[in-house]
């Protein structure tokens, strides 16, 4: 089949193969072949012939069929019915450009109808997209147009990258000048070789986007490559392509990066600005050398997915209100804290964003700037020429700031800046990286920031966590047995929810993630035990006698509500309670 293929494109075999059947006479051939030249070189000389009355689509799908020995579908009844659930495979576009559809999935295979062979110089492609073997067939055209618009007419999910909400705080530089250096993911590329790899590469940033995914991993090994997207925390592989294409995908992505493909001794960071529909999303994309050639990782930032309010990130009423009413006192610190990965940026931007105001200052300092947002002075670090997150804090001192946001508190100098700042009449905002809420005092105090200026200064303390969330697709309903209630201080019988797997997740049980919080508000018989030096466990029962969830707690009511499951809340926050 492969030898087809090399020696004839799809129009000649067509046509050869209507010539010695006698479908055609010579004259006729020669006629139809002028016409498909004049139609142009990207016309489907299938649809050429159906639409002219030259022969019928089954026909056509019988003809395929006998000559490549591939399975054949000739009606919609030995189809089966459309599942709604093959549209979250395949994207829209994909399926009427190159005239394929998904039919079935059955044990790890992907059924896809083509209406012409051509086509099948994909299949590399899509079990790269989909992570599925891919067992190609035949189909009529009327029938693939048909099972195409039962599909995706229904199911709008490969269209939802394109769609979404706007984040009204977000510069969306909708009239770009430099448009060209935009990645249009819903261009067509060119039929050629390099049209080949470009739509190689835009698939894959089609499935990250289709899926969710936050991050991009190709990765080099002595025998091959891997492909691996970052989805709800969990990293999924995908179906590699051979260490030659891996290679040249690599240089295609480093030179929309704006990358230097020649050096591959030293890592380099690059940006990739893609635009599908009406939407921009920004990818930020770094490499590494490593003993086998360069690894790339893809950060993918997604304008539309930060949350224009603090509930959409998970919060209850108590903890929304406590956080509101802190980020609004005229001056003071709020730090948030978590690990990396926990969302903690994401937080700082949505309080950014209920205090951007035209009648306020808002300067910030970021490592990188990730969102732009208007009314807001935002710098970036660059430690090469001297400027960090202390030598910018002292210049904001100079520029009449009402807000100020670090990105985060590394060392004891722009702790000890960030705290006069809050002393002087400043509101600021940043993170430290600590376990949880509470653990920030001490480990303020390990920077040698004396206690009287942490219980002057500290608004509110934040940690979070993210956790996967239950498909509600498919997700099932369970009772708690007495031992596990004991256990994790549940009710014996109470009804809780675990993953069972289906197509929309996956297989996986789990699609999205949503955010755990600890919202500690520093009242003033807080302020009193910070300036005492008071041991840790003393903070934490004094919070919680006023009223203040912990983060186990936060997760447990997420999984009474069958919002995650048991297992997930326990391996994000066990080791806070230990």
């Amino acid at each position: 089949m492969a030898t087809v293929f090399e020696l004839a494109d799809v129009r000649s075999l067509i046509l050869d193969i209507l010539s010695r059947r006698n479908r055609f006479d010579s004259k006729q051939l020669e006629e139809i072949e002028e016409q498909l030249e004049r139609a142009g070189p990207g016309t489907s000389p299938e649809i050429f012939l159906v639409k002219g009355g030259y022969i019928s689509d089954q026909e056509i799908a019988n003809l395929y069929a006998e000559e490549l020995f591939l399975p054949l579908v000739l009606n919609i009844t030995l189809a089966g019915p459309p599942d709604s659930e093959l549209a979250i495979l395949l994207p829209e576009k994909l399926c009427v450009d190159k005239l394929i559809c998904p039919m079935a999935v059955r044990d790890e295979v992907l059924d896809v109808a083509f209406v012409s062979p051509e086509e099948m110089g994909v299949v590399d492609e899509l079990e790269l997209l989909t992570g599925l073997r891919i067992n190609p067939m035949i189909a009529p055209l009327t029938l693939v147009q048909a099972r195409i618009d039962a599909l995706y007419r229904a199911d709008q999910q490969s269209k939802a990258i394109g769609e979404g909400g706007e984040f009204a705080g977000i510069e969306e530089d909708r009239n770009d000048q430099d448009e060209e250096n935009i990645l249009n993911l819903d261009a067509q590329p060119t039929p050629d070789a390099n049209g080949r790899m470009v739509r190689m590469v835009n698939q894959i940033l089609e499935q990250a986007l289709r899926n969710g995914a936050s991050d991009i991993h190709l990765e080099p090994f002595e025998d091959g490559c891997k492909f691996r997207l970052r989805i709800d925390g969990v990293l999924h592989e995908l179906s590699p392509p051979s260490k030659s294409l891996f290679i040249m995908i690599i240089s295609r992505l480093k030179i929309l990066a704006k990358m230097d493909i020649a050096e591959k001794r030293v890592p380099q960071d690059g940006a990739i600005a893609l635009r599908t529909g009406e939407k921009r999303i920004d990818l930020r994309v770094n490499t590494v050398p490593t003993v086998y050639g360069e690894k790339m990782v893809l950060r993918i930032l997604d304008k539309g997915a930060i949350p224009l309010n603090l509930t959409g990130l998970g919060l209850d009423e108590r903890q929304s209100n406590d956080l509101i009413e802190s980020i609004h006192a005229p001056h003071g610190l709020a730090l948030v804290t978590g690990p990396t990965g926990s969302g903690k940026s994401t937080t700082l931007y949505a309080c950014l964003n209920l205090l951007n105001e035209s009648t306020v200052n808002i300067c910030t300092v970021e490592d990188p700037v990730e969102y732009k947002f208007k009314g807001m002075n935002q710098v970036m670090v660059k430690a090469q020429v001297g400027l960090n997150f202390a030598s910018a804090l002292r210049a904001f001192l100079r520029q009449d700031p009402d807000i100020i946001m670090v990105g985060e508190v590394r060392d004891g100098e722009t702790a000890e800046i960030c705290l006069r700042a809050a002393l002087t009449g400043h509101f600021v905002l940043s993170t430290i990286h600590t376990n949880d809420a509470l653990s920030a005092v001490t480990r303020l105090g390990d920077m040698g920031i004396e206690p009287f200026l942490l219980g002057s200064t500290l608004r509110v303390l934040e940690a979070q966590r993210l956790l996967r969330k239950l498909c509600p697709h498919c997700k099932e309903a369970y009772e708690v047995d007495e031992q596990l209630a004991e256990l994790h201080g549940l009710k014996k019988g109470e009804v809780l929810y675990r993953p069972k797997g289906c197509l929309q997740c996956r297989r996986m049980g789990y699609r999205g993630r949503v955010g755990v919080f600890e919202i500690i508000r520093i009242t003033p018989k807080l302020t009193q035990l910070i300036q005492k030096r008071v041991a840790l466990d003393q903070l934490r029962k004094a919070a919680r006698e006023e009223g203040m969830k912990m983060l186990c707690d936060s997760a447990l009511d997420k999984v009474r509500q069958g919002i995650t499951s048991l297992e997930v809340a326990l391996s994000v926050t066990m080791a806070e309670e230990e």
